[in-house]
């Protein structure tokens, strides 16, 4: 079956925080034996290093690729999805950008960016995020920015963006929203998680909510379970999303997980989950990663 992740902070933990691709979390090796197909790697930067700006940490990124390990996309994606460990990049942190169109063209044609989130933690040239934000929509540059995604087939992934945030990109975009690793607001209070309307506006859009393993986002007060993140998928999908669920680990950017879902190499474990709780193999094969191929395959005809 093919599995396909949303997103992970790998590319950062090797070219910005010095880790060995080998002791990272995700590996090629991982995803082999835990089926993953694609991976979604992103460029991600928090200000940890003095020395340099975002945007100057997305060029080392960009430079690192190559020391993932597996396959990346930067250009027209395969007929079919690969059976074998590949990847796309994506941005974390709109502030990468600097508020320059410039910067996009560059990333673009370096990396294949797939989806850029809009902000991380901290408010940038596009808007502001969900933690400790305020109650602004997108800047005059994100509102320009959003155009010109639907231009390149560049998804807007609204996981650290605020509330007015979301529906400036619901209203003004035609891609569908991407919410690559969040969860849902009302089993855990969380800005970073999606409250029921978003999830809603989502489902309508056809868009994609990959569920996060972080244990701060699945449940408060305990370590969290493989049946807390079913607890989440299965909220989704009964609201009638199951075209849009799938998974966004957050692997290599978290400290604390499931027991049972450490590493992508455990990822058969939430598909048996999955199948014991009587979903169907073509459900399950949606929800894998079938349902996150679908959207990067329509963008890719826009690219």
């Amino acid at each position: 079956m093919f599995i396909a992740d949303a997103h992970c902070d790998t590319l950062a933990s090797i070219a910005l925080w010095g880790n060995d691709p080998q002791k990272c979390t995700v590996t090629a090796e991982r995803m082999k034996a835990g089926g993953v197909g694609l991976q979604t790697f992103a460029m991600f930067t928090a200000l940890r290093n003095p020395q340099a700006t975002c945007y100057q940490d997305g060029v080392k990124m960009a430079a690192a690729i190559d020391r993932l390990g597996v396959p990346i996309f930067t250009g027209r994606l395969p007929d079919e999805a690969p059976d074998y460990p590949a990847g796309v990049i994506s941005i974390e942190g709109g502030e990468m950008l600097e508020g320059k169109m410039e910067h996009l063209e560059e990333f673009y044609a370096s990396t294949g960016v797939r989806l850029i989130a809009l902000t991380w933690n901290y408010e940038n040239e596009i808007g502001y995020p969900g933690r400790r934000g305020p109650s602004l929509g997108l800047k005059p540059f994100g509102l320009e920015l959003l155009k010109e995604m639907d231009k390149k087939g560049i998804y807007a992934d609204v996981s650290h963006l605020n509330d007015p945030g979301f529906w400036d990109i619901v209203n003004h975009m035609d891609l569908p929203p991407i919410a690559s690793h969040s969860n849902v607001r009302t089993l855990c209070e969380n800005t970073r998680n999606l409250n029921d309307d978003q999830i809603k506006a989502v489902i309508e859009k056809k868009g994609f909510i990959g569920i996060n393993f972080y244990n701060a986002f699945l449940v408060k007060d305990r370590p969290a379970t493989l049946e807390d993140v079913f607890a989440h998928i299965d909220y989704i999908a009964q609201m009638g999303g199951i075209d849009v669920l799938g998974f966004g680990s957050d692997f290599d950017g978290i400290d604390e997980w499931p027991d049972g879902l450490e590493h992508p190499g455990e990822f058969p474990n939430l598909i048996t989950l999955l199948r014991n709780h009587g979903y169907s193999e073509e459900n399950i094969a949606a929800i894998a990663g079938g349902n996150l191929w679908r959207l990067l395959k329509k963008a890719d005809a826009m690219r």
